[in-house]
């Protein structure tokens, strides 16, 4: 996958491989960036990439290389992705559950912070609201 990524949901496990990943190593079907969701590397670069040709090789897939989005790059794809692209305010996306640690959360910050400049008023409004009810308490 030449500057093409594992992101959403699917990345998001991959670290765990837990059960949510059951229904994705079956169904072979793995969300790449500039395909199934947007392609943010004109925001983010290569920041949040990793190497996850380990990861396949252990469920099977032979693959020469494959990169995977970080939990807090998967967010941010996810979110871009909701907010620039479909106009819908991403209620559904909730970084508690995968951002475990303050390294995450400042990985995620700086991409929430990219998102932030690069948003028009709308975008702005939606990504400040969602920001500030995942803080409430």
């Amino acid at each position: 996958m030449q500057n093409k990524y594992i992101t959403g949901m699917s990345a998001l496990n991959i670290g765990g491989a837990d059960w949510h990943l059951t229904g994705v190593i079956q169904a072979d079907s793995w969300p790449v960036s500039g395909i199934d969701y947007s392609d943010t590397a004109e925001l983010f670069g290569q920041l949040g990439l990793r190497d996850c040709t380990k990861f396949f090789k252990s469920i099977g897939k032979n693959m020469e290389s494959v990169n995977c989005a970080s939990p807090a790059r998967a967010l941010a794809d996810m979110i871009y992705h909701n907010v620039f692209v479909l106009k819908h305010y991403p209620d559904h996306i909730i970084f508690r559950d995968y951002l475990l640690s303050d390294s995450d959360i400042n990985e995620f910050s700086k991409y929430f912070e990219i998102l932030k400049n690069h948003a028009g008023k709308a975008e702005e409004d939606m990504l400040l609201r969602w920001h500030d009810e995942l803080f409430a308490d």
